[in-house]
């Protein structure tokens, strides 16, 4: 196996690794060292909690199953002390599966759906969890990352998914979650890695991870990305490159600095999927899937594109002032720059003979309507400064433990916007959107348009955030602890939109001040050391002048919306984790999600905030070594959703994107001397793809398949996707199943690392 790679880059396991006494806090106790390695411990309460060991191990040898993590609190806390169900993507699960982007890692994850958003990049998706957008609820590191841009996970080390509301730490959004990345960071152990993948559809991708030892407390780490690959969608090449440098500083000090930027380039496609069939064309009056090959593209491979490039650079100070006090300084400058034309296609309601299209009409006279959208071509400017503040205390009353957690947030974000008119003949009067129409069998996308492209709307928001929290795990008895904490976010929104071309006002400006108290609570019993059950109950809001980047929750300001308060969501959680003394983890949740206050659409077009629309379900987790051998990582979601209080249209329907069922397994099993095989099947009970349930993704299982072969300073690795060459879908445009994006036919890969 390749050893010359750090573990977790945690700052505890840090603490460890440099071979220091971690007396703060009563590490000692808490994470036990070999024998061979252990520090002096001074003397601790034989009662102490006793945390799993921290084990040193490469990135092909961690465990699928994790035992701790900060997402959920801010504090490295073991999983079965967080009442709140978390799904956490180990980096080991992402090599096994040579997945490169945030949407294949989050394949792992049930209860995520998937729709495409304003801007059509299929990269660029909506997600849902547990049938609420999650769109602006992504973060890196525990900081919100606010961009549109096509996220990659070459630097990334796990992806964590805390489901429910989450406003306590997060803040605003949050409904069903947040997905949050955590990045590759330095450490004190040298690692010097590349890899390459070469597959079918041209696939070429370039990756490397250097990690230097600068001293017994210093480190530096750089990661990279080339990427020059075609696609199954589109005729168009995919292109990325990136790269993300640290420095670390103090690393087992009291004072820890650790300094990183990431860069990331992409040239993408706009792709808002393919056709459906028309309801005239179904004669059933709902919506029906493309029978068409995955691999049939229906924009315009001489115009579509969409150029992101993302700077993000991150200063990070922990601080450990005493043995219970410790304080972290998170800084964040972001900058997401985009350039976007993008093409709509739908089922043309006349035949190629100009004919009504009906039930009967063949599907070789069918044809595509193709608009080069105006309205979705433009460049992007936005950016962001965040700070966030945490002081962390360890206090004792009588026999209480606590860990109490402080914080205050500064942020302030920005969207700029520029919209371009497109018009194919200027000479006319009014604007004529570049059109043409294809076979909806066997599309041309090397149709060549002619058209101007001007400046035509300035769009300007900015959302400013000053928030307050505090937090109190608390640790009653060895059997008996809680966590509770309230949040106080004081957001301010404002927003306008005036003529590119002279600047002078178009709408605006609007402006709205929110004052949001948020909450969590959770009660945790643990009848054994490898038993927990929790009980938990958390909200959070989403605004009106909410700056989500992406689909129906970045609703930003207008003349509807401006007097509004906030929608209010609340989740409620009964779950239990159990673990097994041969590395096994089986975690399970019953749970509630509800938007209330939502904003409903009246008939005389006026909004009001009487809307309401909730999901009921259970969530399983399976994760850890099945044998010695033989490593599992598994999940499954039953939902049920209802819409409860909405317009007549789609009152008592099913949300979109709540499957009945979804799940998956991912297992690997290692013969011996290098060699490891495994797979994994994937699946849903399918999903409406629109409130008003007139159209569905069917149901699909798909199977994935993986074999390789790895010594101390290699690794060869196969892997094939949708091995069955299964035809599926992953989602369609928001709230309208007139077009619906295919998941990839079978593709192979060939990943080659190299330890140097």
């Amino acid at each position: 196996m390749i050893r010359n790679t750090p573990f977790r880059a945690r700052p505890l396991a840090e603490l460890i690794r440099a071979g220091f006494a971690p007396t703060a806090f009563g590490l000692a106790a808490a994470f036990p060292l070999p024998a061979t390695a252990q520090a002096p411990a001074p003397a601790t309460d034989k009662k102490e909690t006793t945390l799993p060991e921290v084990k040193v191990k490469s990135a092909i040898d961690q465990d699928y199953k994790m035992d701790a993590s900060s997402t959920a609190t801010k504090t490295e806390t073991p999983l079965r002390d967080i009442p709140q169900f978390i799904n956490t993507i180990p980096e080991a699960v992402l090599r096994a599966q040579n997945a490169t982007s945030l949407q294949e890692a989050l394949r792992n994850v049930p209860g995520v759906s998937y729709a495409a958003g304003e801007g059509g990049t299929q990269a660029n998706q909506v997600f849902y969890l547990r049938g609420f957008p999650a769109g602006g609820d992504i973060f890196i590191d525990g900081v919100r990352d606010l961009g549109e841009y096509n996220r990659d996970v070459f630097a990334v080390e796990s992806v964590e998914v805390l489901k429910g509301p989450s406003a306590l730490i997060f803040g605003r959004g949050s409904t069903g979650g947040i997905i949050n990345q955590t990045s590759k960071v330095p450490g004190i152990v040298e690692r010097k890695e590349v890899a390459f993948t070469y597959g079918n559809f041209d696939k070429r991708r370039l990756t490397a991870d250097y990690n230097a030892n600068l001293g017994d407390d210093r480190g530096a780490r750089l990661v990279a990305l080339y990427e020059d690959s075609g696609s199954y969608r589109y005729p168009q090449d995919v292109k990325r490159e990136g790269f993300a440098p640290s420095f670390r500083f103090g690393i087992g000090h009291p004072l820890d600095v650790t300094l990183s930027h990431y860069y990331l380039k992409t040239g993408d496609v706009t792709d808002y999927g393919q056709p459906s069939l028309s309801p005239a064309a179904t004669g059933t009056g709902l919506y029906a899937m493309p029978p068409v090959s995955p691999r049939n593209y229906y924009g315009y491979a001489n115009h579509d594109y969409a150029d992101h490039t993302t700077h993000i650079t991150t200063a990070r100070i922990d601080w450990r002032i005493s043995r219970n006090v410790e304080l972290r300084n998170t800084t964040r400058l972001a900058k997401y720059e985009r350039s976007v034309e993008a093409t709509i296609a739908t089922l043309h309601n006349l035949d190629a003979n100009g004919a009504p299209v009906m039930a009967g009409t063949p599907l070789g006279l069918l044809q595509v309507r193709r608009n080069h959208d105006t309205g979705r071509t433009r460049d992007n400017d936005d950016g962001a400064i965040i700070n966030q503040t945490d002081v962390t205390w360890k206090l004792r009353s009588g026999g209480v433990k606590h860990t109490l957690l402080t914080g205050l947030e500064l942020s302030r974000e920005r969207l700029d916007r520029v919209n371009f008119a497109l018009d194919a003949d200027p000479t006319q009067p009014g604007t004529q959107a570049p059109t043409s129409f294809t076979s909806f069998l066997d599309p041309d996308p090397s149709t060549l348009l002619a058209y101007t492209k001007t400046p035509n709307v300035h769009a300007l928001a900015e959302g400013k955030t000053a928030a307050a929290y505090v937090q109190d795990q608390i640790e009653f008895s060895e059997r008996w602890k809680a966590l509770l904490g309230a949040r106080f976010d004081h957001y301010k929104a404002e927003a306008r939109t005036e003529s590119a071309l002279t600047g002078a006002g178009i709408t605006g400006p609007f402006s709205r001040t929110e004052k949001m108290w948020s909450y969590r609570a959770g009660l945790i019993h643990q009848p054994t050391a490898t038993q927990s059950c929790y009980l938990s109950v958390g909200n959070s809001y989403n605004p009106s002048g909410e700056l989500g980047v992406y689909g129906q929750n970045g609703t930003n300001l207008n003349p509807v919306n401006e007097d509004l308060s906030p929608e209010r969501n609340v989740g409620y959680e009964l779950g239990a984790t159990w673990d097994f003394s041969h590395g096994m983890q089986l975690r399970a949740a019953i749970f509630r999600n509800e938007k209330s206050n939502a904003r409903k659409l009246e008939e005389d077009g006026s909004t009001l905030l009487t809307g309401k629309r909730r999901v009921d379900g259970i969530e399983v987790q399976l994760a850890g070594y099945i044998l010695p051998n033989w490593e599992i990582y598994s999940g499954v979601a039953f939902m049920d959703g209802k819409i409860v209080d909405a317009p007549d249209n789609i009152v008592g329907k099913k949300p979109l994107g709540v499957a009945e069922v979804a799940g998956n397994v991912w297992t690997v099993y290692r013969l011996g001397g290098g060699w490891e095989i495994g797979g994994g099947v994937r699946g849903t009970s399918g999903f409406w793809l629109n409130d008003a349930n007139t159209g569905e993704v069917p149901a699909a299982v798909v199977v994935d398949l993986t074999a390789a072969y790895a010594k101390d300073d290699y690794e060869i690795r196969l892997n094939v996707i949708n091995a069955s060459d299964k035809t599926y879908y992953i989602g369609g445009y928001q709230n309208n199943p007139n077009r619906v994006i295919p998941g990839e036919p079978r593709t192979y890969s060939v990943t080659f690392r190299y330890n140097f």
